[in-house]
């Protein structure tokens, strides 16, 4: 398993993460009566009762997980005495986007939530993997193998809508200069609909990617932050607007910087389908209700 793998697992948990927090907040509107009536279809009524009950047994279960998970991880890295630096978490989480373009950002997802999940991913991890001993030999041979996960090229952050003719590019361009915000237009007007329901985010992407039109690494190059570009770019598809959202320069983390990090991979490799957050409620002293429901 290499770290691409990991920031997969990454994106996974912040996805159910979403899900949990729906949950949550569902759970949290449920002061009214448990016999109050929230929709009818016809002379049918569904009850708040039936409601709640249908929430629980869908992600009940899982949203108490996630939580016990969380709260087990926090309380046995507490009493190890291990710690996340501000200058790993933002190693780590440079290279979710500069080197696997994971990244990304929503109305669910916050940059704030991909890093309390990289921190308590990385916790979990030193905890999995606190009794395994690496040598330096394997670590260096391992980062001598894999240089390509620890570096990147200029790399540019890049929205784009994409319409079919350059009369609509124009009228987006008077649409952005008129006060409409780039992820709204995007979602409205862009064909490109694998990324205009994420404001037209194509992620990092850098000049190397044959996927992308050379015209936008060139434009970018031009642009500030925030900025948009101020006329058409003729593509394949017809012609698009491009914003760039940010910008990182090209970077190569050396062997000292990532050792923690390649140390954790390695072990977590050799524990395979034992690298679980469930091995270590015993030592946390866990109980839950769902326990309890299947002994009774």
């Amino acid at each position: 398993m290499k770290s691409r793998t990991i920031w997969t697992i990454i994106v996974g948990a912040l996805l159910v993460g979403c899900t949990v927090a729906a949950y949550t907040l569902t759970k949290s509107q449920a002061a009214g009566s448990s016999q109050e009536s929230i929709a009818s279809i016809g002379d049918k009524s569904i009850t708040r009762q039936e409601w709640m009950k249908k929430m629980e047994d869908q992600y009940g279960k899982s949203t108490l997980e996630d939580m016990i998970n969380t709260e087990v991880v926090e309380e046995l890295a507490k009493k190890n005495k291990l710690t996340v630096s501000n200058s790993e978490l933002e190693r780590e989480f440079l290279l979710i986007k500069a080197v696997n373009n994971s990244f990304y950002e929503d109305d669910h997802v916050t940059e704030k939530e991909w890093k309390d999940q990289i921190r308590y991913n990385i916790l979990l991890e030193e905890l999995l993997t606190k009794d395994i001993d690496i040598s330096d030999k394997e670590m260096q041979s391992f980062y001598n193998k894999n240089k390509e996960l620890y570096q990147f090229d200029d790399s540019y952050r890049i929205r784009h809508i994409v319409v079919k003719s350059e009369k609509e590019a124009e009228r987006v361009l008077a649409d952005l200069k008129g006060g409409s915000s780039f992820e709204a237009v995007a979602a409205e007007r862009s064909t490109d609909r694998y990324t205009s329901q994420y404001g037209g985010d194509l992620g990092f992407v850098t000049e190397n990617q044959d996927n992308i039109p050379p015209a936008y690494i060139t434009e970018a190059k031009n642009l500030k932050e925030n900025e948009w570009s101020s006329e058409p770019i003729k593509v394949s598809a017809g012609y698009a607007v491009i914003q760039l959202k940010e910008k990182l320069k090209a970077r190569t983390f050396s062997y000292n910087e990532v050792k923690s990090q390649i140390r954790r991979q390695i072990a977590m490799d050799q524990l395979g389908d034992k690298a679980t957050v469930k091995t270590l409620w015993k030592e946390a002293g866990v109980s839950w209700f769902y326990e309890d429901k299947r002994t009774k």
